[in-house]
């Protein structure tokens, strides 16, 4: 932990926290959020569950300068939270996150819902998965409780995130946990045709144009991991489409995350790929967020 400012003082918990929301809440929008990203700080530097906050009192010197650090650099560059504190819960899942790697965000556990919806329906032929762009390896590591899984990545340091959440979320995977394999490829060109059961994705979809107008801390997180190399989205997902055509057994499944407005493309990119059942999932926000496609 670091030194104690010169100005740093014992704080009452509820009181500081209260300031801390306060001066957050231009970075999260809402009180309800500020609160949260204040306890989420204080937690990270006390080591402790947000729980247990509820019983501090006093608040040490020591404690109030490194939390009020985390919270000077949210505030003044948007810095995501969890970039800060260096951790990022997913699903059941504490993922290790930082600048190599995209933030996981509530809106993917749509992907894992629809994968584990249509693999308890039986209509997942039997095979191994792939992660297409793996990034922290939240997707693989939920995908493994099921099936055996190839997590790919043209990122090396990504790959070097993923190693390490696997290395430690698998040692506590609950038992009939599959085997992961991380390789760094160029999305599907080294998979052999027709061999995986699905493909899950959840690929850089932001426009280009439209970089400039995310939020603060989303342009903090890896420009590769939310815009494609080559600047077209609809190639990209016409591209994915044919690709997961190619590598998937009869019956397999291509499951893809999509932006706000892009179902309508995304699904056509699928058709023209000989894709069907289309079918379109939504988030908790009522997005539509996922376009699952089976080969025939």
């Amino acid at each position: 932990m670091q030194a104690a400012r010169a100005d740093a003082v014992a704080r009452r918990a509820e009181d500081f926290l209260r300031d801390c929301a306060r001066a957050l809440l231009t970075r999260a929008g809402d009180p309800g959020s500020a609160r949260l990203e204040a306890e989420v700080l204080l937690a990270s530097i006390l080591g402790c569950s947000r729980g247990s906050l509820l019983t501090l009192d006093t608040l040490e010197p020591e404690s109030v300068a490194a939390c009020q650090a985390l919270v000077d650099r949210r505030v003044a560059d948007g810095y995501p939270v969890a970039y800060l504190v260096g951790r990022r819960e997913f699903c059941d899942l504490s993922l290790a996150v930082d600048e190599r790697v995209l933030v996981p965000r509530p809106e993917t556990e749509t992907l894992v819902g629809a994968f584990d919806s249509l693999d308890d329906a039986g209509v997942v032929p039997p095979g191994p998965v792939i992660d297409w762009g793996t990034g922290s390896g939240a997707l693989a590591l939920m995908a493994a409780r099921r099936r055996p899984v190839l997590a790919v990545d043209r990122s090396a340091p990504a790959l070097q995130v993923a190693a390490d959440n696997v290395a430690r979320c698998t040692a506590r995977a609950p038992a009939g946990s599959r085997a992961i394999l991380l390789c760094r490829g160029d999305a599907l060109s080294a998979v052999s045709g027709e061999s995986v059961a699905a493909v899950l994705a959840n690929p850089p979809y932001v426009e280009p144009g439209e970089w400039a107008e995310l939020p603060d801390d989303v342009r903090h997180e890896p420009r590769a991991a939310l815009i494609p190399e080559h600047g077209d989205v609809d190639e990209l997902y016409a591209q994915l489409a044919r690709e997961a055509t190619r590598v998937l057994l009869p019956g397999g499944w291509l499951l893809t995350e999509i932006g706000w407005g892009q179902a309508d493309r995304v699904a056509s990119c699928c058709e023209r790929a000989g894709l069907g059942d289309l079918r379109r999932l939504l988030d908790l926000a009522g997005v539509e967020r996922v376009i699952a496609a089976r080969r025939s």
